[in-house]
């Protein structure tokens, strides 16, 4: 099963705490931390854009926890206090608007005065002196991203792209087939139906020539039908197996993954880069859990197979 990945940010005064918070989320995570100095892993690399470095982690990590600590002495309302370096703070907020509230954490000394503005988000005290105390909030964490890992859609370029996909072409499949209890082809009427939706192992520039080759490996006849509400019929490819009419469809809405990507990261970005390629795949699987969980909701899982191409 391939691990979630998990951003850790902190002072650099603090990084023996954030090894801690590592150490005992690796079993459950690929954990990396801020200052992690090995190149494929490294959050900021040489020669390249800090800014651009930490949008690009925001694209490429499931959870994010920064590390508050007592850093900085501020003025509050005329109050001295103590308060977590700002730039600990700016990664909060990047990465909280990037990944959700539910995929965000924020681990923080429990003698640190916060504003109500970070009202909403997970807060995990501890004590610095009490190492039972870290390892306990860390703990408490895990928990919650581990509930919460699969179970919401959000608005990452592939769920939004996943839910196109799924209203404009998997919900027409679907209800035309329960509406007629079945599907009429060739003066034939087929009972037993089902949707096959093939997913790549990864993307290429050009995804409708991807989706061709692959294509070329069934035996097709396309079929077409007036749906309820559209201006156009739907037209898929379908095959007989096991005495099954399968509708068989390559959603090369994909490709808009890559575009997407690409108008959140820097210009300057390398595509062919480790670090886009992971961004990539961690879309395609996002892609596949989305249209996975709204077939489930819309009551179309036993309908409808979602396999990677791998699996042919």
């Amino acid at each position: 099963m391939i691990k979630k990945k998990l951003f850790i940010g902190s002072s650099s005064e603090e990084l023996k705490i954030a090894e801690l918070v590592k150490e005992v989320l690796s079993e459950s995570f690929d954990v990396t931390i801020w200052n992690d100095n090995v190149w494929d892993t490294s959050v900021f690399k040489l020669n390249q854009n800090f800014l651009a470095d930490l949008l690009k982690a925001s694209l490429q990590y499931d959870y994010g926890i920064l590390i508050g600590t007592k850093d900085d002495n501020v003025m509050f309302r005329g109050v001295e206090m103590l308060q977590p370096r700002d730039n600990v703070l700016f990664e909060l907020g990047l990465f909280t608007g990037r990944l959700g509230t539910s995929k965000c954490a924020f681990l923080i000394d429990k003698e640190i005065k916060l504003p109500s503005d970070f009202n909403g988000l997970t807060l995990a005290r501890f004590d610095s002196s009490d190492t039972t105390s870290i390892i306990n909030s860390t703990k408490s964490i895990k928990d919650l991203f581990l509930a919460s890992s699969d179970d919401e859609i959000n608005f990452f370029p592939s769920a939004t792209l996943a839910s196109v996909y799924y209203e404009n072409l998997v919900v027409p499949i679907c209800r035309f087939i329960i509406d007629n209890n079945g599907f009429p082809k060739d003066n034939e009427h087929y009972q037993k139906c089902r949707l096959n939706i093939i997913v790549p192992e990864k993307i290429n520039q050009d995804v409708n020539l991807q989706f061709e080759r692959l294509k070329g490996m069934f035996t097709t006849e396309n079929v077409s039908f007036k749906y309820s509400g559209r201006p156009r019929q739907i037209s898929v490819d379908t095959q007989m197996k096991n005495d099954t009419l399968e509708f068989i469809d390559f959603p090369t809405i994909i490709t808009g993954i890559n575009y997407a990507i690409s108008n959140l990261l820097p210009n300057d970005f390398n595509k062919q880069s480790p670090d886009y390629n992971s961004i990539l795949d961690r879309e395609l699987r996002r892609f596949i859990t989305t249209l996975k969980m709204l077939l489930i909701r819309g009551g179309f899982d036993e309908m409808v197979n979602v396999k990677r191409d791998s699996e042919l």
